[in-house]
């Protein structure tokens, strides 16, 4: 049985310094990592090699798009052929993961077993991005822990301003306050007893990377007012 975990979070959250630290919880087991979406800094060779890990990206949009969704299916078959003991599923940042667990039931995936999503949280950045993007609400509503990176870039305030935003719509959520990606020994624990509830139901939803709006500017318009 192959375990699948999701990892999501807004632009910029630290989903690739957190996935190397889980990635090293599963050392001795063989890893598969589907990676939809490129970082400045990514996955290194050295790690991957050292846990037995393949790393297949997949970009042009969010795999959960109706756009995308061929491509991710043919991944997910492609990595569960080897028979892997865990899959792990970075989405991107502008993705809406709310219908993966429907995904997963109606597609024919043998031998795959779900085991949650991990939302990362950007302390600094969250309260803007939460009230302006759509997708940080979606990734908020799919996930089982949500990990709240870069505290050491906040004070108290501004962190129990995070805390309120995210218990405003997810009361009962597993909170992980971390910097640097850190997570503690028995992460997969807390993942493990956070699998009931509901997620929501949402299976192919538009691509949020695919839009466009057209700005028009005033002649008169200044250098700080166009800032």
């Amino acid at each position: 049985m192959s375990g699948l975990y999701l990892v999501t979070g807004f632009l910029g959250a630290g989903k690739t310094t957190f996935l190397k630290q889980f990635l090293s919880l599963f050392s001795g087991q063989r890893i598969r990592i589907i990676v939809n979406e490129f970082g400045r800094e990514g996955v290194d060779g050295a790690l991957l090699a050292r846990l037995d890990a393949q790393l297949r990206e997949i970009a042009g949009g969010s795999v959960f798009c109706a756009c995308r969704l061929d491509p991710f299916v043919q991944a997910l078959r492609e990595a569960l052929a080897g028979s892997p003991d865990v899959i792990v599923v970075e989405a991107s940042g502008l993705s809406d993961p709310t219908g993966v667990r429907r995904l997963l039931g109606e597609q024919d995936f043998p031998g795959l077993q779900y085991r949650g999503a991990v939302c990362l949280v950007d302390a600094a950045r969250f309260p803007k991005v939460y009230e302006t993007a759509r997708a940080c609400t979606r990734q908020l509503a799919a996930s089982d822990v949500a990990l709240i990176n870069k505290a050491d870039l906040v004070d108290e305030a501004q962190l129990a301003h995070v805390r309120a935003l995210i218990a405003g719509q997810r009361p009962d959520l597993p909170l992980i306050v971390t910097s640097f990606g850190k997570i503690p020994p028995d992460f997969l624990g807390t993942l493990a007893a956070a699998q009931n509830g509901d997620r929501g139901d949402a299976l192919l939803v538009e691509d949020l990377t695919h839009r466009r709006a057209t700005i028009h500017l005033k002649d008169t318009l200044t250098a700080s007012e166009l800032e």
